[in-house]
């Protein structure tokens, strides 16, 4: 019982966007109050109510049990207006202005005899329901002439299964009883009844009044007072109130499957078209991340090129760092000035290409173009949430942890697998068999050069001025050639690794991106409340 009632408060606690299950939180809980009322009363005395139509016998009855006129009696018309409430002396009772009357003929039971509940006087009938919310134990009462009374019906079937009820036939006589007829329709309402007991109360009443004892024509009166005075012992009033208690536990959970449950069924749809839309939307982020970010061949060329330049090794080496560093110097002086392009994807971009660290802590790679997209695919996810019943003010904007997500799968990627191929791309490049080979042309003309100069000069000869032109011109179109080829050579692994590094986009980009991720918090969070309610479920 406990883990049932834990579980309901779970439940009567949402306070989310999903209205079927927030509209029901309230009576929910007050339901809850309710239970642990009666919990925390298992060992108060019992509450008996005396329930029927009009001149069945209800006050008569209770007369009967006390042994005393306690209660107005008639035959023909309606004589409470007030319950009258017998109690065992001492009792500590908050009725508010109902007629207490204490006795010692029974020591744990409170009885209470309600106003006719056929009655056409709206407060009686106000006044029934809420007696019938204090017991504990409904003693429906009626006899030969009045025991299908539909007006008392509809006061005890919303108390189906949370009270225990009793059924008395109060005017038995020699004749036909109707207990068959009674329970069996009482059975077709969905009534459990506990006992049923054919008394004549009035006859009882009047042998009491007149001091006789006990005679053999009250039919089951003898039972009935066993039951009220033995049977309903501590223990089975424990019993009785605990089962009322799980009775109401029960009642509650089938009206919250009933009223709330039968929606949830869309929820699983809903969830699995607002994950196919965030998957297309990551997808779509990823190719205007490719065309638009990645398809720029210099980013990849100027952070390759400083790689290169890094590693760079002999004559052709050097040169290509001095060459590589003028060329990419109006580019370092942007970076180094206070500008609002300083902060744009591109740049951020090539720094976490080239220093594999961000360049700024929060830059942001997500242009307008992907928050666009977002947008429209959360007004389509919203309206399909606020047809669901969500209430969609509720639910927070979901764009910037989808921006801050994107741009953290796009540093990983960018710092990550793209920065690598560059560094690979880099040594090969840089690598000394092939700085060896690049340096032996230029060193084998200088050499000869060298050579010939040499040479001339033990025979006598002078070179003119001519040769040395001539000389310098070979030599710069010979570095020229190979500066050429492996700026060629960079470019091409540039290339490469751009491409490499748009494969790696779109394999992190097919994750579980956080787009919608207020909305698919507000689903989960229903459809976890509605799983825990499927475990309560009997």
């Amino acid at each position: 019982m406990l883990e049932l009632i834990v579980g309901l408060e779970d439940i009567a606690g949402y306070d989310g966007a999903w209205r079927p299950l927030r509209n029901e939180s309230s009576l929910l809980r007050e339901r809850i109050r309710e239970i642990r009322e009666r919990e925390a009363r298992l060992d108060d005395l019992l509450m008996i109510a005396l329930v029927g139509g009009s001149g069945v016998g209800k006050s008569t009855l209770l007369n009967a049990i006390a042994g005393d006129e306690l209660a107005e009696a008639s035959e023909f018309r309606p004589c409470t207006s007030v319950p009258t409430v017998f109690h065992p002396p001492g009792a500590r009772l908050d009725l508010g202005s109902w007629r207490c009357v204490s006795g010692t003929a029974l020591e744990r039971l409170v009885i209470i005899d309600t106003p006719d509940s056929d009655t056409i006087v709206r407060e009686h009938r106000e006044t029934v329901i809420e007696v019938l919310a204090k017991c504990d134990l409904i003693m429906l009462c009626g006899s030969q002439e009045k025991y299908l009374d539909e007006a008392t019906w509809s006061l005890l079937r919303p108390l189906r299964g949370e009270r225990t009820l009793v059924c008395v036939e109060t005017k038995a006589h020699r004749g036909k009883s109707v207990r068959d007829h009674w329970l069996e329709r009482l059975e077709e309402e969905g009534f459990e009844i506990d006992d049923y007991f054919r008394v004549c109360a009035l006859r009882t009443l009047d042998r009491k009044l007149g001091g006789n004892g006990p005679r053999g024509d009250e039919f089951d009166w003898p039972r009935l007072e066993d039951y009220l005075m033995y049977a309903l012992n501590r223990e089975r009033i424990r019993r009785i109130k605990r089962s009322n208690a799980a009775g109401l536990v029960k009642r509650t959970l089938a009206t919250l499957d009933e009223r709330v449950a039968a929606k949830g069924v869309a929820l699983d749809a809903l969830e699995t078209d607002v994950n196919e839309r965030a998957a297309a939307l990551a997808q779509a982020a990823a190719a205007l991340l490719e065309r638009n970010l990645f398809s720029e061949p210099h980013l990849w060329t100027f952070a390759l090129g400083r790689e290169v330049s890094l590693r760079t090794k002999g004559v052709v080496g050097t040169l290509f760092r001095i060459v590589e560093t003028l060329r990419s110097l109006p580019a370092r002086a942007a970076g180094w000035l206070p500008w609002p392009t300083r902060k744009s994807s591109g740049r951020h971009a090539a720094a976490l290409l080239a220093d594999g660290q961000p360049f700024e802590a929060q830059a942001a790679l997500v242009g307008d173009a992907i928050l666009e997209s977002y947008a429209e695919a959360q007004s389509a996810v919203r309206l399909e949430l606020a047809q669901a019943e969500f209430d969609v003010a509720k639910i927070q904007d979901g764009a910037p942890a989808f921006q801050d997500d994107v741009n953290r799968r796009i540093t990983r990627v960018l710092t990550g697998p793209a920065r690598e191929r560059l560094v690979r791309h880099a040594a090969r490049i840089t690598a000394w068999p092939i700085s060896i080979l690049a340096d032996v042309p230029p060193l084998a003309f200088i050499a000869f050069a060298g050579y010939l100069v040499v040479s001339d000069f033990f025979t006598g000869q002078v070179r003119g001025a001519a040769f040395f032109i001539h000389a310098t011109a070979v030599l710069a179109i010979v570095l020229g050639v190979e500066l050429l080829a492996l700026s060629l050579l960079m470019r091409l692994c540039a290339w490469r690794a751009r491409r490499g590094a748009t494969r790696d986009l779109f394999n992190a980009m097919t994750g579980q991106v956080e787009a919608f991720l207020p909305e698919r918090r507000a689903i989960d969070e229903a459809r976890a409340l509605l799983a825990r309610l499927e475990e309560l479920a009997p």
